[in-house]
């Protein structure tokens, strides 16, 4: 789709070194890290990816302070955001049953409709991946236009 936003999934210790990683063009040309992605937003799909994995109230998720709060620069046409460490803990712990009922559900959103469920489910795969590396670093996002 044209103007999808591209992102990319990355673990960095904390917020200055992942605000670093803009001037450096994107995690990817960083040693942090990374799961690359299409248009999977931090804030409304991980909001509620983190719902389904904890059952906790999608509008408690999103209320949380590091819940899409951007880090670093935000004046350009890309922006790194934080994700929970609660979600990050959650992906970690996730059994595979647990991901893909998670990517079925996931894939059923408005947001993601039409979206194919086992690629979902892949993407998910591939993010508790890196959540189960954090060994107490964060998870971000970058996010650009």
């Amino acid at each position: 789709m044209p103007g999808m936003p591209f992102t990319d999934y990355f673990l960095a210790p904390d917020d200055v070194i992942a605000g670093a990683a803009l001037g450096d063009g994107g995690p990817v040309s960083t040693e942090l890290p990374t799961v690359e992605a299409k248009g999977v937003d931090p804030v409304v799909n991980l909001g509620h990816l983190e719902a389904i994995l904890t059952g906790r109230p999608y509008d408690v998720v999103v209320a949380q302070p590091r819940q899409g709060r951007p880090v670093g620069d935000v004046s350009g046409e890309q922006i790194i955001v934080a994700v929970t460490d609660t979600l990050r803990d959650a992906l970690a712990a996730a059994t595979p049953a647990a991901l893909e009922g998670a990517g079925a559900r996931l894939a059923a959103t408005e947001e993601l409709a039409g979206a194919d469920p086992a690629g979902v489910t892949d993407f998910l795969r591939r993010l508790a991946g890196l959540a189960g590396r954090a060994d107490g670093w964060h998870l971000y996002c970058y996010w650009a236009l």
